[in-house]
Order: structure tokens, then C-alpha cells, then sequence
């Protein structure tokens, strides 16, 4: 079984059960954020992946966003968001995703990205390229942002709204409009053509992997918003760490990069 074909049938069987949840999920809000919440879903979506993924690969280990970790032996590890955009979920919003990301010695070897309500499946496998229900998606070159929807993902946190609003602000001014949900769903915009960026300051390592693979397969670039490559060695240790992402083609990155930086001045 090839890492795709494992890949489509762990999201194809998540992206089942987690519709199978009613509408208006219960939820709670995470201790440590109350920008997050879980929701029983997570739990056991996250519970269905991580035991597939060990019985399959038992030398692997896998990072689970609810769960924890699972340490292997081997140079491979699994990353994995149950359901990306809980707060959309748990309130009955269709923008939430499944995410399952494969690093080996550090770097984004695969991924995989479920829209279960919008009937999507983005998978991408180092040099196999990126697709969308199985047709191979490519990122057009370009780079003027100016005719193209960017998407803004942000948490609240009191002490960082000006900044995040400075930001919004010199982006707004230079693309043709601002999308929102806060979730896998505007980067999966961006694979798909959609969107001509989205880009968010504040993430964990399990928002990152998936898209990243699907990202840089696409032909576009996956960084943080600095502009400088994500460093993913190590990945168990960086379960706590705080990640700024940007992914957009590869002809308006440095366009981007530059006017995001000159927000925080």
C-alpha cells in the first residue's frame, strides 16, 4: 500500500465518521487557550487515525493534537489534526478539515487534507505531485497579489490584535479582498487556485505538516511569515512550539513576505 493510497483511506474513513457527529457539537474550551476548543469528535477521530496509523506503521510515531504522542523507533513521524477549524465544526460550519501530515527526518514527506462537508481530499507525496479528489492541481506563477484573494487566519488574543489588524491592513490595500475561517479550508484555497495566499501567526505543529506537503507539491511555497523555512527537526519536542505559516505561490512570496513585514514596524 503506497503512502497516498494509505493517505485517501485514512481521511476517506475520518471524513465519514466525523459527519456522522450531529450538527452543534458540544465542546469545551481548551485550559491553556480559549481560542481552543474539543469537541468528542476530536477525541475520537483522533483516536481512529492514530490507531490506524500504529497498527499500519508500529516503528512510526505519531503526534495526535488531543492525544499526545506515540514514540517510535523509526525516522518517520505522523502528525495529526482531528478536526482543523473546531470552532466551525462544533458551531455547524462546513470549513473545518481533517489533517494527516508525514515527516521523515524532519521534513514533509506527505500529507493529506479532508474538507468531509465540502467532499474534498487534497493529497500530496514528496515528487508525486498535489491533487484534489484525484486530479493533479498546479499553482500558477504570479507575482502580483493584486487580483487575488488572501486569506487571514486569527486567534484573539487581546495583546495581538493591533498587529494582527496592522497587517490586515497593508495586505488589504495591495490584494482584492480578505477571507476568513480560520482553518485548513483557506490554505486548501490556496492549493486549489482559489485563494492566491493565506497566512496565520500563531499555529502548532499539527496545522502545519499537511498543508505544507500539499503546499509545496502544488508548485507554491510553504514558509513561515518571515519568509524563512520551518524547522520541523525534532518534531516530538516541538509539540508546544508556535509557528507562523504563509503559503502562497512562489511568484508573489517575496511581495508577501515584504509587505507582512512591514506590519510589525
Amino acid at each position: 500500500m503506497t503512502c497516498l493510497t494509505f493517505l485517501e483511506s485514512l481521511l476517506h474513513d475520518a471524513g465519514k465518521r466525523v459527519m456522522e457527529f450531529p450538527r452543534g457539537q458540544p465542546f469545551h474550551v481548551k485550559e491553556d487557550d480559549a481560542n481552543q476548543v474539543v469537541t468528542p469528535a476530536d477525541l475520537v477521530i483522533g483516536n481512529q487515525l492514530k490507531s490506524r496509523i500504529h497498527e499500519r506503521f508500529p516503528d512510526d510515531s505519531v503526534i495526535d493534537e488531543e492525544s499526545g504522542t506515540i514514540s517510535g523507533t523509526s525516522p518517520v513521524t505522523w502528525v495529526i489534526d482531528p478536526i482543523d477549524g473546531t470552532s466551525n465544526f462544533a458551531v455547524g460550519s462546513p470549513l473545518f478539515g481533517v489533517m494527516v501530515g508525514v515527516l521523515e527526518h524532519g521534513k514533509p514527506v506527505a500529507g493529506g487534507v479532508a474538507l468531509p462537508a465540502l467532499s474534498e481530499t487534497y493529497l500530496a507525496e514528496a515528487g508525486q505531485g498535489a491533487y484534489r479528489n484525484g486530479e493533479r492541481i498546479q499553482l500558477a506563477h504570479d507575482a502580483d497579489p493584486a487580483g487575488h484573494l488572501i486569506a487571514y487566519g486569527m486567534d484573539i488574543h487581546p495583546s495581538e490584535i493591533e498587529l494582527d489588524c496592522r497587517i490586515l491592513a497593508r495586505l488589504a490595500a495591495r490584494c482584492r479582498g480578505i477571507r476568513m475561517s480560520n482553518s485548513v479550508f483557506d490554505c486548501m484555497m490556496v492549493a486549489g487556485g482559489a485563494y492566491g495566499a493565506f497566512m496565520h501567526r500563531r499555529n502548532r505543529i499539527w496545522d502545519c505538516v499537511a498543508p505544507h506537503a500539499i503546499i509545496e507539491e502544488a508548485g507554491g511555497v510553504f514558509s513561515g511569515m518571515d519568509g524563512r523555512p520551518l524547522d520541523y527537526t525534532d518534531p516530538r519536542a516541538r509539540t508546544s512550539e508556535v509557528f507562523s505559516i504563509l503559503a502562497c505561490d512562489s511568484g508573489s512570496h517575496e511581495t508577501l513576505t515584504h509587505t507582512i513585514s512591514g506590519g510589525f514596524h
